[in-house]
């Protein structure tokens, strides 16, 4: 099955995802780790990009491309360090593992692997900082 959906739906669309996953203190489950999601809504803004290429919006192409760019969202970075800094499980996971949830999480935008890894140095330091109790005074 094929669903078309004008541009500017799927841009309604778009900014919508990322309204619901990250506006709030507290992502909401089970969508803001959700695979599923985060390929979809790649998949949206991609679509968005190609259908403006193809008419000739370069403008357009171009605020999207830049809107996507994983530099420009401290914001959003914040909530996914949050967010991965209380997961349980996340120390029992592996690097590659780590970076997977961590792509996931930041669908629709774009972070390059050097990107990526910082996000995970940051979280491995907060869990690291929050779990331990500092040295100790007096000593």
């Amino acid at each position: 099955m094929q669903v078309e959906l004008a541009l500017e739906e799927l841009e309604t669309l778009a900014s919508a995802l990322v309204r619901l996953k990250f506006e709030d203190e507290e992502p909401p489950e089970p969508y803001f780790g959700s695979p599923r999601l985060a390929a979809t809504h790649r998949r949206i803004v991609d679509s968005i990009i190609l259908e403006s290429a193809r008419i000739g919006d370069s403008r357009r192409v171009a605020r999207w491309e830049s809107w996507r760019k994983w530099s420009t969202r401290e914001y959003e970075r914040g909530v996914i360090a949050r967010y991965a800094s209380s997961l349980e499980v996340w120390d029992e996971w592996g690097v590659s593992q780590k970076i997977e949830v961590l792509k996931t999480c930041s669908a629709p935008f774009e972070p390059n692997e050097e990107e990526l890894e910082e996000l995970r140095n940051e979280i491995d330091v907060r869990r690291y900082s929050s779990s331990s109790d500092g040295p100790s005074r007096g000593a």
